[in-house]
């Protein structure tokens, strides 16, 4: 009853409301809040008209958000929940009420880094977010993002690729998904942790909304990375937030000419420190978090955190080509010369697979997947729907030579954790996103516990 009361009190007050912390200073639990009057919620001192909007006690619409999050297997996190980030309860306009999906990390207990950037990215700046987002997720931290275009997803999928953690949150309704091209990362956050929104469900992806969800993103992270930035990227709101927030804020530089650097720049010039690889940041945080840091594993992770375009194909990571443009044109990784960055790195330890030919089309979903590749299995877990037979032999045969190997390696007759595979020699980062591509096209499934087993 206390969550549809919550609901209540979010619709009354509006998003991002500085009158909520009032009413809850000064009338205490949401019970106390719900049935109080006109006088009593005046003495507060917040607005009489949020007063008049107070007296309609009607639960009718907080009910149908209570159902749909029922049956839609949404998790609502409220105010007064013990798992809700006590980073944002400190914020002067917090959120009333969460809705997730997934697996929500402990954001209390854990380290927490926002990974921030422009969607018109540069290669460089592509990269450098892999790399670094790769390491932080690593070392046991939770990469927090907003799953936009460019810097966003990748940093996203480079989490994810870590075997870490990442939560992405949303300025939308959590039944909505934007931008639409990420419809698959969405599914595959959820696996590895979870997406997010204070917007109720219904809600569309206006473009005011995104400035003040950049606050949570913000809100439950210690610090904040910004990654290829120019003058007039939103990304520069969110490390104003969080400068605001007395967050730390952590800058990649770049080239002085280069357009998607100069924001970044110029918030390393007006003190932002630095920031060249993941220990930059976690070693600011290691002593607080001893409990869930791993630095060693930050270490080992240096070595493989090259960025695996194989996987953020799979993945089907959207971008924009590095640089402002009038056509507003969408490109995939690949259009951004990531072909030429190959070939600069060919005989580097732990560069690129090459890139995968498709020899195979994606399992087709079929008709009572109403047009999903996946399907939901528990409270927010994505299970890949896959066909079977000559089509399995397909997909098999698409993989590159590593990702055969370790394939192969699979037992037919028992589930196996990451430590079998690394024991036979494979690197973690290889084995973490080999892995991670197996399940996504549908020739194995993870179990609790962190087994994976063949389909």
């Amino acid at each position: 009853m206390n969550k549809s009361k919550w609901i209540w009190l979010a619709s009354k007050c509006g998003i991002a409301s500085k009158e909520l912390p009032r009413l809850i200073e000064k009338l205490g639990d949401i019970e106390k809040i719900y049935s109080a009057d006109y006088d009593q919620y005046l003495e507060t001192g917040v607005s009489e008209r949020l007063c008049e909007d107070l007296c309609d006690k009607s639960l009718t619409y907080a009910t149908q958000i209570l159902n749909y999050c029922h049956s839609a297997r949404v998790g609502i996190m409220c105010y007064d929940d013990e798992r809700y980030p006590m980073s944002l309860r400190a914020l002067a306009d917090p959120p009333a009420v969460l809705y997730y999906k997934g697996n929500l990390p402990d954001l209390n207990k854990r380290l927490c880094i926002s990974m921030v950037g422009t969607r018109y990215m540069s290669e460089y700046g592509m990269r450098a977010a892999y790399k670094i987002s790769y390491e932080v997720a690593s070392s046991g931290a939770v990469v927090i993002s907003g799953m936009a275009l460019g810097i966003d997803g990748i940093s996203s999928a480079a989490a994810i690729a870590a075997g870490g953690s990442t939560v992405a949150v949303y300025g939308c309704g959590i039944d909505k998904v934007y931008p639409p091209e990420h419809l698959n990362l969405s599914k595959i956050i959820q696996k590895n942790g979870a997406i997010m929104t204070e917007f109720a469900p219904g809600t569309p992806p206006k473009k005011g909304n995104f400035p003040i969800r950049n606050r949570i993103i913000s809100g439950l992270s210690q610090g904040a990375v910004i990654v290829d930035a120019d003058n007039r990227s939103g990304a520069l709101i969110t490390a104003n937030t969080a400068r605001l927030q007395g967050k730390d804020i952590y800058a990649v530089p770049g080239n002085i000419d280069s357009e998607t650097a100069s924001g970044t720049n110029a918030l390393i010039r007006d003190g932002a420190q630095a920031v060249l690889c993941g220990y930059d940041v976690i070693s600011n945080y290691a002593y607080l978090y001893k409990d869930s840091i791993d630095i060693q594993r930050l270490r080992m992770a240096e070595n493989h955190s090259d960025i695996n375009l194989s996987l953020i194909k799979q993945m089907q990571i959207a971008v924009k080509a590095g640089g402002r443009r009038e056509n507003n044109e969408k490109r995939t990784p690949a259009e951004l010369g990531v072909a030429e960055s190959k070939r600069a790195s060919k005989g580097r330890a732990g560069g690129d697979e090459k890139p995968m030919k498709k020899t195979a089309d994606s399992p087709k979903p079929q008709k009572s997947d109403v047009a999903e590749k996946t399907e939901i299995h528990g409270a927010g877990n994505v299970a890949p729907k896959t066909s079977v037979g000559d089509n399995s032999m397909k997909i098999v045969e698409s993989l590159s030579e590593k990702q055969r190997r370790i394939f192969d390696e699979l037992p037919l007759d028992k589930a196996v954790t990451v430590d079998y595979f690394t024991a036979l020699g494979f690197p973690m980062g290889e084995v973490m996103s080999t892995l991670t591509i197996l399940e996504i096209k549908g020739l194995i499934s993870s179990l609790p516990g962190a087994l994976y087993v063949r389909k």
